[in-house]
């Protein structure tokens, strides 16, 4: 009888091993998103070559025709959490985490986080949590990397603000608020101008309004956000206004998050000082 029942469990579990039914490994995707690039460059430093990182969006911050496929294979979607993003939200999936990073920051930030070096920092360490949670495996890889990440940034912030605290104004004029974080790190003010969307900066017409709307901050510097395929750059108009162009998204990044940004804000910073 004893022997019959040894038989009888011995049966039970080779059943249960062929019918699936025993333990199961759960295999993750080591495929990881940003929703637009600038959010992809800094998953990216974080994750190495350990894990695959995935834009869902263009140059243009528009998603891609294949977003949601991209979405379906991924383990994880880090999002900015801000208005240039709000179409991720309807790309959700069983699954599939979604992380908003403005979750790490103070409330009420202005839109254009990762354009701070200050608030990137404060993404990148929500994505090391996330990913050390989802990895742990990699933890110790993320964990290095991210402090690579946090020095890297730190020094760069650092070159920059011996480079604006010396420039002659505090202020520039902007279309919208995309620059404000970026702003508030190194103490500058943004004069919110929607009226300078689409204005041609050479005309005597924009030199009036330039010059009126900087009036109470003396100042005639004008950000403008290039075009996907547009160039950035720092250049004086025979108007007087100082017009610089930056790139919000990452459209020219080549490589790495940090010398992509400190390059934009080196312009912004060439602007003031003139």
């Amino acid at each position: 009888m004893k022997k019959l029942r040894m038989i009888l469990a011995f049966t039970m579990v080779v059943t249960m091993a062929v019918s699936g039914c025993g333990p199961r490994t759960v295999v993750r995707p080591t495929i990881i998103s940003g929703t637009i690039k600038p959010v992809a460059l800094i998953a990216q430093a974080i994750a190495g070559t350990a894990l695959q990182v995935q834009v869902l969006a263009g140059d243009d911050g528009a998603p891609l025709l294949n977003a949601r496929e991209l979405v379906s294979a991924s383990a994880v979607v880090f999002q900015a959490g801000t208005p240039i993003d709000a179409w991720s939200n309807e790309m959700e999936q069983g699954g599939v985490r979604f992380v908003s990073l403005s979750a790490a920051l103070e409330k009420g930030t202005p839109d254009g986080p990762w354009l701070s070096f200050r608030d990137s920092a404060e993404m990148a360490r929500l994505m090391r949590d996330t990913l050390d949670a989802l990895y742990p495996e990699l933890k110790e890889q993320f964990d290095s990397r991210y402090a690579v990440f946090m020095d890297q940034c730190s020094q760069a912030d650092g070159r920059l603000k011996r480079l604006v605290w010396s420039a002659g104004t505090r202020a520039f004029l902007a279309e919208d608020t995309t620059w404000s974080s970026a702003a508030g790190d190194f103490g500058l003010r943004v004069v919110v101008q929607p009226g300078l969307k689409g204005l041609d900066l050479s005309g005597a017409e924009a030199a009036l309004r330039v010059a009126d709307w900087g009036s109470g901050e003396k100042t005639q510097v004008v950000v403008v956000n290039v075009a996907p395929g547009g160039s950035t750059g720092v250049s004086r108009q025979s108007n007087g206004i100082i017009a610089c162009s930056l790139d919000a998204l990452g459209a020219t990044a080549e490589g790495a998050f940090v010398p992509w940004l400190e390059q934009q804000l080196t312009l912004l910073g060439s602007a003031i000082g003139k």
